[in-house]
């Protein structure tokens, strides 16, 4: 009863002490293998780390040592020397107190186990004595009064936490994704706690039952921290998504006709910058990128890959791709020297195969995503953006955003429509996103061009069947809200949008749509690729020389069969569900397989199709993420792919 808060810590510190010995040990060896930092340099980091600690320690001990009141305090009981009895009464107010003797009653007063003895100070143990003697409003009282004070320093922390949010746009603030977590779960436990201490044995209920009105107050449209395509407008009239629209547009052959005859006219550009004007006979190959997904690793992969093989065959690479497809972090990578690029053609840059473009892309992203679900968004996000009069909630995929638009330099702050005079004219390749439906596995093609021959049922003359609509067109559906005013960096994320870490994005129909990664259908974009080749068939047949499509991918095709040892009771039931997502993309494989089989029989061209494989495999695995280590990073400079991609591209590109 005397000092309780002390009492509390000395006899509770063994597991937080051992934590924060572990962790550093672990810093240490993290750090030191990552090869960032010298053994000094490490040593200062653990004892800011420490520092850090041991100040906000302080702050919580003077907060309760001050706020914490024992029981001489609260109602004047004095304390005695261990030769007192326990049950003696004293015939003043104050009461005699026995610290030494053991508490014969302690097998009686307990339920399932009981303590006999504690730690008084760091270098003391007291037996635990009997508080027979006391009337119970007294010990509750005391009680009370401790819960009461970690209640209110559990509100500040949470609301403390909830305040950082509103800096996370200062670099300073923005702490590691791993201690974001950790701030989330404590809030949890404190707010768990905070419920018990009011509720005692209904808390566990009542923390359901709030649990289950959190959960549905976010289906309230103000209070919804649904996420959204910034630069859309969600405040007109919703979208028609329905089968009727589907054929609609299906036998719309106006707006087929007229999406065809623009990009014939595009090819025409493209025949025309790829001709050389001292044999005009020669007809040049047309390239198809397809880039896989896979965070930040598939990012720096393809980056890496096309902006060497670009610069060994002098800028050739990209002046002849027509179409770029794919999904995830490998469009991002694309995207971004795409950009580049752009921007040397307007000579607004000299060179877009410096390696600083490299180090930018593969910068962090998940720190701040993370910052941002621990600070704010596991509550509701409480700060708001504006894009052209529509106002949009700062959640993680606005923190995806600005992240990227700080690593890149602005690169991507465009509209969707940016692009569209330049691919039109076929200064720069098209690239055609296809982010996942939810509801029902479709694809959302975006672009800025006209690409309804994307979307459309190839016409059977020998065949009649139930057609599936399995691809819908973004700039089509989405016409009256304005789909071309689409912030770039919201393109790229509805194609990204990895679960849990970014936000699925909603979107203004009706019935209301939801879109996720580009991977759940078709993670390298060769669907994609193949559709454009047959739309265009006879045109790609009479007008170059071959087609070549060049993956660029974060993992082998041939990956190594792993082994199937006996397995536990939980293995067992979990290996379907695991070996379903795990095999996901290699299911694609052997589906595309079948599909470039399929398409020589129809395919007037010859398809020569280069692999530029990551070395993603066992001991080199480089981890699926929007972040990668140092170590992870230094593996991208140490592949040997320059004499490959030298050897794959001199059969088509002229050095």
């Amino acid at each position: 009863m005397r000092n309780p808060f002390w009492k509390y810590c000395i006899n509770n510190f063994v597991i937080p002490i051992s934590f924060t010995i572990l962790y550093c040990v672990q810093i240490f060896r993290f750090l030191k293998g990552e090869e960032i930092y010298s053994t000094s340099e490490i040593l200062f980091l653990i004892t800011s780390f420490l520092a850090g600690n041991v100040f906000f320690v302080f702050l919580a001990f003077t907060y309760f040592f001050g706020a914490n009141k024992d029981i001489t305090k609260l109602h004047g009981l004095q304390y005695a020397d261990s030769s007192a009895k326990p049950n003696e009464k004293s015939s003043s107010r104050a009461k005699t107190i026995n610290e030494g003797e053991r508490n014969p009653y302690l097998i009686k007063e307990s339920r399932d186990w009981y303590v006999e003895t504690y730690l008084a100070s760091p270098i003391k143990i007291r037996l635990v004595r009997s508080v027979r003697h006391y009337k119970k409003e007294v010990l509750k009282s005391v009680l009370k009064q401790n819960h009461k004070s970690a209640f209110v320093f559990q509100i500040l922390s949470i609301v403390s936490l909830i305040s950082l949010g509103l800096f996370s746009k200062v670099s300073a603030f923005t702490i590691p994704a791993s201690a974001s977590i950790f701030l989330l779960f404590t809030m949890f436990i404190m707010l768990f706690s905070s419920f018990y201490a009011w509720f005692r044995g209904w808390s566990t209920a009542i923390f359901i039952v709030f649990l289950v009105l959190f959960n549905y107050l976010h289906k309230v449209n103000f209070l919804s921290s649904a996420g959204k395509a910034y630069g859309l407008n969600y405040n007109t009239v919703k979208a028609n998504y329905d089968y009727d629209n589907f054929k609609q547009n299906d036998i719309a052959f106006d707006n087929l006709n007229q999406d065809i005859d623009a990009t014939i006219a595009l090819l025409n550009k493209w025949k025309e910058k790829n001709t050389d004007p001292n044999n005009p006979d020669k007809k040049p190959k047309m390239i198809f990128i397809n880039v896989s997904g896979g965070g930040v690793r598939s990012s720096l992969w393809t980056m890496h890959t096309l902006q060497f093989a670009d610069s060994v065959s002098n800028g050739k690479l990209l002046k002849q791709t027509q179409l770029i497809t794919g999904s995830s972090g490998g469009m991002v990578g694309a995207a971004y020297l795409r950009e580049l690029y752009l921007q040397k053609l307007k000579h607004n840059l000299k060179s877009y195969y410096d390696s600083k473009y490299k180090t930018n892309i593969s910068k962090d992203i998940l720190n701040p995503i993370a910052f941002t679900v621990a600070t704010s968004e596991w509550f509701f996000p409480f700060k708001s953006f504006t894009v052209d009069k529509n106002v949009y909630m700062e959640d993680r995929g606005y923190a995806f955003e600005q992240k990227l638009l700080e690593n890149t330099e602005n690169a991507f702050n465009k509209r969707l429509n940016d692009y569209k005079l330049a691919e039109a004219n076929s200064y720069i390749p098209m690239m055609v996103f296809s982010p996942s439906i939810v509801n029902d596995g479709r694809k959302m093609l975006i672009s800025p061009l006209g690409i309804s021959y994307l979307t459309q049922n190839a016409r059977t003359e020998k065949t009649n069947y139930n057609k599936l609509f399995d691809a819908i067109e973004y700039s089509k559906v989405f016409k009256k809200q304005n789909a071309e005013r689409t912030l770039f960096t919201s393109v790229l994320r509805m194609s990204a949008t990895f679960p849990y870490i970014s936000p699925v994005v909603s979107l203004p129909t009706e019935p209301r749509i939801e879109i996720m990664d580009a991977g759940l259908r078709d993670n390298y974009g060769l669907e994609t690729s193949l559709r454009f080749i047959k739309t265009f068939n006879d045109w790609i047949a009479a007008n170059t020389s071959g087609i070549v499509i060049i993956q660029i991918r974060d993992k082998h095709k041939n990956i190594p069969i792993d082994e199937n040892p006996s397995q536990t009771l939980a293995q067992a039931l979990s290996r379907p569900m695991g070996s379903f997502y795990g095999n996901l993309f290699q299911v694609q494989d052997f589906n595309q397989n079948q599909q470039i089989q399929y398409a020589d029989s129809w395919c007037k061209s010859s398809i020569e199709i280069i692999d530029f494989q990551l070395r993603n495999e066992l001991k080199d695995r480089i981890s699926l993420s929007w972040h990668l280590t140092n170590k992870e990073n230094k593996k991208y400079w140490n592949h040997s792919i320059y004499p490959k991609i030298k050897n794959r591209l001199s059969g088509f590109l002229s050095f």
